[in-house]
């Protein structure tokens, strides 16, 4: 079956252009589930910022050689809030976290369909502890 995907909000960590479009266009087909775009200026920091608001999900999508998606977590101050929001990790060189359960991973490059799948089997599986 699928997720009730009303109201859910993805936060998106991406250091490439065309690929943020892409994964905003592809998730953009999903019913009233929302992007937001935190941007990815590789020579500045956010400087301990966090970005407003709550997000059911956070995707991390690197492209650089040198992006490494929990370093990227870090640096927005998002690190500490894997495990309380479920991570969807698109990288080239996925690393293991401690725990499966909190991170997931998919390989780029990726099906666009693979993407919407993933996504909503992630929100499945933090459907039934949200109320």
């Amino acid at each position: 079956m699928t997720t009730d995907l009303i109201g859910k909000v993805a936060l998106i960590l991406c250091d490439y252009d065309a690929l943020y479009a892409a994964i905003e266009l592809k998730l953009s087909s999903l019913p009233d589930f929302q992007v937001t775009r935190l941007d990815l200026a590789p020579t500045e920091p956010h400087r301990g910022r966090r970005p407003d608001g709550d997000f059911d999900l956070i995707i991390v999508a690197t492209v650089s050689p040198t992006g490494d998606p929990l370093s990227i977590l870090s640096r927005a101050s998002l690190l500490g809030r894997v495990g309380e929001v479920p991570v969807l990790i698109i990288s080239e060189r996925p690393s293991r976290p401690e725990s499966d359960d909190k991170i997931t991973y998919l390989n780029f490059p990726f099906d666009m369909d693979e993407l919407t799948c993933t996504v909503r089997g992630i929100l499945d599986k933090r459907s039934p502890t949200d109320t």
